[in-house]
């Protein structure tokens, strides 16, 4: 995927002058050309795409960028980095101002959108996430601006799983498939097959990765 800055200047929102870390080790996920861009905040950068993504991808990084064309269901593949997970700044192609929420809780600092940005918006907004702080595009931060507007300030509540949804929500968690949640749980592929379902419903989401994201954000924070 390609990310090129464009030319007029747009700061993102909350700017200032940070000194970055004393060293930023960066792991790219999706995007060899924005690994590139980086180079001159950091001084290590290791891209990885998300399904190639191990525990071990986190040891030593202190930022990483998940840079792919759907961000809410490739966080999903953040969880097998270990805990504490460093900060997470997206660089997107676009994200629907109902999708901006669901990112912020799932963990990521900062979100940067394609056309929205400049190379040096790009540069401080990885010094500054890595330090701990937070960068939003225009279309980002309108939407966090609105919601906090509408007073949507109380959280829906939680869905009720039964235990053995939850035995496999856990397990989806982790990056199990149907049939390996069959054998560690002794069901019946079909029956996981359609627990998954009944999740997806009482969740309301579309998929897996939407699911574990939205089980990270508002269960498990980390």
């Amino acid at each position: 995927m390609r990310h090129e800055p464009v030319a007029e200047v747009r700061p993102a929102a909350g700017r200032a002058d940070l000194p970055a870390p004393r060293v930023v080790t960066a792991l790219v996920v999706g995007g060899h050309a924005l690994g590139e861009l980086i180079r001159p905040a950091v001084d290590s950068v290791v891209v990885r795409q998300p399904a190639e993504l191990v525990g071990g991808d986190g040891a030593g990084v202190n930022l990483v960028v998940l840079t792919t064309p759907d961000t809410v269901t490739d966080l999903a593949a953040l969880a097998v980095l270990p805990r504490p997970r460093p900060p997470v700044l997206a660089v997107t192609p676009a994200i629907g101002p109902g999708e901006v929420l669901t990112v912020l809780r799932s963990g990521v600092r900062s979100i940067l959108v394609d056309g929205q940005y400049t190379r040096s918006d790009l540069l401080d907004a990885v010094r500054a996430t890595a330090a701990g702080h937070s960068r939003l595009s225009p279309g980002p931060l309108a939407a966090v601006v609105d919601h906090l507007q509408a007073g949507f300030g109380v959280e829906p509540a939680r869905p009720v799983l039964t235990p053995r949804e939850l035995d496999i929500m856990r397990l989806l968690v982790t990056g199990e498939a149907n049939p390996a949640i069959a054998r560690r749980l002794a069901l019946a592929e079909k029956t996981v097959r359609n627990s998954v379902s009944q999740i997806y419903l009482k969740l309301g989401v579309s998929g897996r990765g939407e699911a574990v994201v939205w089980w990270m954000s508002r269960v498990d924070p980390g």
